[in-house]
């Protein structure tokens, strides 16, 4: 600089009593008679520099008569603004009497040049002086006063020190004199005077003070330090509430008529306190650290509790390594059990620092534990390995494992030879001495699903309560990952069971090779041409050929080229074959549908597309496929696995799935030559009109087509309009028994009421009272219930049919005729 510091003296330039600081020579003679040039190395510090820049006189005066140098940096390695340097001068430094800067004006230099008292540091003085000077400055003084921040460390310093002590701490959880120096080092961090550990007492209902020696090189001892209880000391008091605590001011606080219990015997004045119980990740509490700050000094405030929260911080996250690792292993490769488990094992030893881990899974239905996957004491590349041998399995009345499995209880054992439980014939064979045991059950739904048995604890004498309690917390996060495993398992044996079944079903409904040729060679009789025709047409004589007039009737609809001859014929034997054998809702019924379909279409000509024609003659075929002879009702309220399924609609949606499989079985796709937009538009179509066959949905569709036709709205343009009547014409093929020669018509309910009457009895079976439809006690009733069966759904369906196909017309006066046989009928035979 080359203005004038305050007080008039230019450091740059001539000195008052003129002597010019900046011009001396070395080795020239100051006027007060002291050599600059010749100052010798004290201590390892060369002055020469600093001389040259500050002037002898100010720096050897705040050298000998403070004794210290306070620096603040901008952030340099030493980190200047957390330390006061004491340097300490020898009686052997030249003393330079050169009179007029003071030592404000050195300080305020030094407070704007900053990097001048680095560089030297940096130059002149030996690493180990800098560690000297930290020692003395940290260790402080009490008459020294304090700065005004408590905490001078930075944010990213303080977690910087917490992931330092957590990753030292964690690696010898029990070890005291390692957490005594541990706490020596937040006792730096925290700028505390002084600090006392505690511990735990037998029971934990007692503290007692840790003392790392008594004697020289004598071993750490803990002196008892008063119960665990409210009223006496601040260590007992956070014992008690297991919280953290911040005393301002010790000395006037009631709750701890004692204080720290130590002031009396050591003669210490504490001031401020600042006790922190020190807690595993689920609460236990295993020690307590009290910091003190004694009278004269800054009380602590709540920037330094930042510390106690280290501990619980590292076993809540390593915890949740655990679970995010568990959680991987599982959704990228959910069917590796094998590596789910060896990531529960690794991380229990870990947990409890065992030597040797098992993992056994219980058979409930063979009373056994099993496991083929062992712990063998190796490492490779710091992790245990584990080995896959051949399955193991014993019964669960044997050993500690079996125990724990049968009663749900943890074991702790200290001495396994002491235990009569414990089978030494395990160790006799593999040669490994067995010390302790923590044995620890899985629970799932109130249910053991597993034993973890830990062998021999590291770091101590036995595994203790708390090594019990960290292993509880595990084991619950232990039995979701195993109880997921073990479910996905089942799914996949039950899948692998369903693949079987389905091999075995398609066999026995896909038909043979002689079947379908068969097919391809009928010609129907020369009369069944015209008769084919007719709404009212009788298939029952020509059961054989029923296969045949169904294909016969695709040819005449949508021509012959319209599906691959030899894939038609295979879909039809299919189909045939997956009709069950009940009375009504059977193979036959599902031709005469398709007749009825056939009907209307050849008397409706150019109302609908080629794709609609083809959609509408497999959906008749196919669209009571696999039907039970139980309604939906039935399904719904008996909880069928169907109905689970399919809420709504849910045979219907069961037939149309049905027709699907059959679709996708090899030389089955009849509609493999469209594109895949008509494929689509084909599908559609076969399912609305398969759902339009659930009775339930026709009432408000008939009463919405009959309100366009009263209003003359209907618009076959409007895609829901045609699927109104599309919906319509499902219905009135579904129903078309009731509209053939009245003896067909009679029989037909016969079989009908049949499959009602069936039904109603294994409603009778469970307590249900059927309704009069359903019951057979009640036949009398038959011809009302027809009756009105006509009255309220046939009628009306063929009716708003006639009006919208007048050619449909024989339809609507067959049921109006059969309805009068019903009101002269008596009851069906």
């Amino acid at each position: 600089m080359g203005g004038v510091k305050p007080g008039g003296v230019k450091l740059g330039g001539v000195k008052p009593g003129g002597v010019k600081l900046g011009g001396v020579k070395p080795g020239g003679v100051k006027p007060n008679g002291v050599k600059t040039g010749c100052c010798k190395k004290t201590g390892g510090v060369k002055m020469g520099g600093l001389f040259r820049k500050l002037g002898a006189e100010s720096l050897v005066s705040m050298l000998t008569k403070h004794r210290t140098v306070q620096t603040v940096s901008d952030g340099s390695v030493m980190s200047w603004q957390m330390v006061v340097l004491p340097v300490l001068m020898s009686s052997s430094v030249c003393c330079c009497c050169c009179a007029g800067l003071t030592d404000d004006q050195v300080k305020d230099y030094l407070t704007l040049h900053p990097q001048t008292l680095d560089e030297f540091v940096s130059e002149s003085v030996s690493s180990e002086t800098l560690d000297r000077w930290h020692k003395k400055k940290s260790s402080g003084s009490p008459d020294e006063p304090r700065p005004e921040k408590v905490s001078g460390y930075q944010d990213s310093n303080m977690q910087k020190l917490v992931h330092d002590l957590t990753s030292c701490l964690e690696q010898r959880l029990d070890t005291k004199l390692l957490l005594y120096d541990l706490c020596t080092i937040i006792k730096t961090a925290t700028k505390a005077d002084g600090f006392a550990l505690y511990f735990m007492g037998e029971c934990n209902n007692s503290v007692c003070l840790f003392k790392p020696t008594v004697a020289e090189d004598g071993p750490p001892t803990l002196i008892p330090a008063g119960p665990v209880t409210f009223g006496t000391t601040i260590a007992t008091h956070v014992a008690t509430t297991r919280q953290t605590l911040l005393v301002k001011d010790i000395t006037g606080d009631q709750r701890f008529p004692e204080g720290t219990g130590q002031d009396s015997d050591s003669g210490i004045h504490v001031h401020s306190v600042l006790c922190l119980p020190i807690l595993t990740a689920i609460g236990d509490l295993i020690a307590i650290l009290e910091l003190h700050r004694h009278w004269g000094n800054e009380p602590f405030n709540t920037s330094n509790q930042e510390v106690h929260v280290c501990r619980g911080l590292a076993k809540q996250t390593e915890l949740n390594d655990f679970l995010l690792e568990v959680s991987k292993t599982y959704f990228d490769n959910i069917v590796a059990i094998d590596s789910l488990l060896e990531h529960i094992m690794i991380y229990a030893k870990n947990l409890v620092n065992a030597d040797r881990c098992a993992l056994f899974q219980v058979d409930h239905n063979n009373n056994e534990l099993y496991s083929d996957l062992f712990d063998i004491g190796e490492e490779n590349e710091g992790k245990p390995v584990f080995r896959k041998t051949k399955e193991i399995r014993f019964s669960i009345e044997k050993g500690i494992a079996g125990q724990v499995a049968r009663t749900g209880e943890v074991l702790n054992i200290p001495d396994a030879y002491a235990d009569p439980r414990f089978n030494r014939e395990v160790d006799l064979y593999t040669g490994y001495t067995t010390r302790n045991i923590l044995c620890m059950p899985i629970v799932s739904r109130g249910t053991v699903i597993g034993v973890v048995q830990m062998v021999n604890k590291l770091s101590g004498s036995a595994f203790t309560k708390t090594d019990e309690n960290n292993f509880k917390m595990f084991a619950v996060f232990c039995a979701l990952a195993l109880h997921c495993a073990n479910m996905y398992h089942r799914i996949r044996h039950s899948e692998c069971i369903y693949r079987v079944t389905m091999e075995k079903l398609s066999y026995h409904s896909i038909c043979t090779s002689e079947e379908w040729k068969t097919l391809t060679q009928l010609d129907l009789p020369t009369p069944l041409y015209k008769e084919i025709e007719l709404f009212h047409f009788d298939i029952s004589q020509f059961e054989e050929l029923w296969p045949a007039v169904f294909v016969y009737m695709v040819h005449n609809s949508c021509g012959e080229t319209s599906f691959e001859l030899e894939k038609l014929c295979r879909f039809t034997m299919s189909v045939r074959k997956n009709y069950r054998r009940v009375p009504y809702h059977n193979w036959k019924h599902a031709v005469n549908v398709a007749h009825c379909m056939y009907a209307i279409l050849q008397k409706t000509t150019g109302i609908f597309t080629e794709i609609e024609k083809k959609g509408l003659l497999i959906a008749c075929l196919c669209h009571d496929l696999d039907h039970r002879g139980y309604s939906n009702t039935y399904l719904q309220k008996f909880d069928h696995p169907l109905a689970a399924l399919y809420s709504t609609s849910t045979m219907e949606q069961h037939h149309f799935s049905q027709t699907v499989s059959i679709l996708q079985l090899e030389g089955h796709n009849i509609f493999s030559n469209l594109t895949s937009i008509e494929y689509e538009q084909v599908l559609e179509v076969i399912h609305k009109a398969i759902i339009a066959t659930d009775l339930a949905l026709y009432f408000g569709n008939r009463k919405q087509l009959a309100e366009l036709l009263s209003t003359g709205a209907l618009d076959l343009d409007n895609h829901q309009h045609r699927d109104r009547v599309i919906g319509l014409m499902m219905t009135a093929c579904d129903l078309c028994s009731v509209t053939k020669l009245w003896p067909i018509t009679r029989l037909t309910a016969n079989d009908i009421y049949a499959e009602f009457w069936a039904e109603g009895d294994e409603m009778k079976k469970i307590g249900i009272q059927p309704i009069p439809m359903m019951d057979r006690d009640k036949k009398e009733e038959v011809p009302q219930g027809q009756v009105g069966f006509y009255n309220a759904v046939a009628l009306p369906c063929y009716t708003t049919l006639s009006e919208l196909f007048p050619p449909s017309g024989p339809l609507l006066q067959a049921c109006k005729l059969h309805t009068i046989y019903y009101i002269d009928y008596t009851y069906i035979t």
